[in-house]
């Protein structure tokens, strides 16, 4: 085990996202907790509640959050806690250097953070492997958008992060679920822990393509009126065709304009206040000698 030469006490807890395969009487050789879920939430909101229960602990000074399937390498777990010995108050973030997965996977992941970053301005190179220290876990059990993506929250967050390149592991058996839709309604939930700025962006985007519009609205008319070179018809199917754009842009940006505004009088889902209602049952493995 790699965590065996590490001077440390650990708990692991395993989220049980209500599987249809129930584990049995299990023994450990250390501390393990599992988490069963009254229903399916999805691996983000699974997190979120395991991050909810532990935060309600006192005693434990970090939380590694990883996935169990394999692709997280425990081998980078000795040198995340190093990382958080030197940096006690900063998020650990394992960046992703090399991944595993098939091309057509890639592509779509490329894709994810080219829009990602289209319409948050930001970069989000890791994913749901960091350790979080303990006042950063128990304050973003608090942010709203937990609930619908881990990594796009922490980096949102105003926490140091400190990276550490890692590479993704296979899998230790079966295969992935995530698939094109899948991967696709996972880039949505990221970019709306940005939704303020993504809707602000899309506001400016559509006011400068209206701009555009009046402009060549102006342009086709000067060309109409004072030279002999256009094509007859031809001004009037462009202004017809740029009055619908900015028709269009004027619908667009009043509809957000009144999105950011309720959006910034709503209440949302704070998990650490209601996380309980979704854990079914809480047991504890016999350790074995």
């Amino acid at each position: 085990m790699v965590m065996r030469d590490q001077e440390v006490e650990y708990l692991i807890l395993a989220v049980n996202d209500d599987s249809s395969i129930m584990p049995g009487n299990i023994q450990a050789r250390v501390a393990c907790r599992i988490l069963h879920l009254t229903c399916n939430l999805g691996h983000q909101r699974a997190i979120a509640v395991g991050l909810a229960h532990l935060a309600d602990l006192e005693d434990f000074d970090a939380v590694v959050v990883m996935d169990a399937d394999g692709e997280d390498k425990p081998e980078y777990l000795p040198a995340l806690i190093a990382q958080h010995l030197a940096n006690p108050r900063s998020i650990i973030v394992a960046r992703r250097d090399k991944r595993s997965e098939g091309n057509t996977f890639k592509l779509g992941y490329r894709l994810y953070q080219f829009i990602f970053g289209l319409f948050t301005g930001r970069k989000l190179p890791f994913g749901n492997f960091c350790l979080l220290p303990q006042e950063a876990a128990k304050r973003l059990v608090y942010q709203e958008s937990i609930w619908n993506h881990l990594a796009a929250t922490v980096l949102r967050s105003r926490f140091d992060l400190v990276m550490l390149p890692t590479e993704r592991g296979n899998r230790y058996a079966g295969e992935s679920s995530m698939n094109l839709s899948s991967l696709v309604l996972f880039g949505l939930s990221a970019i709306s822990v940005y939704s303020d700025i993504a809707l602000v962006r899309t506001l400016f985007a559509s006011f400068i393509l209206s701009l555009g519009a009046v402009a060549t609205i102006t342009v086709a008319t000067f060309w109409k009126l004072f030279t002999d070179m256009a094509t007859p018809g031809w001004a009037s199917t462009v202004v017809g065709s740029m009055l619908i754009i900015v028709l269009q842009c004027l619908v667009v940006s009043v509809s957000l304009l009144f999105i950011i505004l309720s959006n910034r009088s709503q209440r949302g889902f704070v998990v650490a206040r209601n996380y309980s209602d979704y854990v079914l049952e809480i047991t504890d493995t016999q350790i074995s000698p």
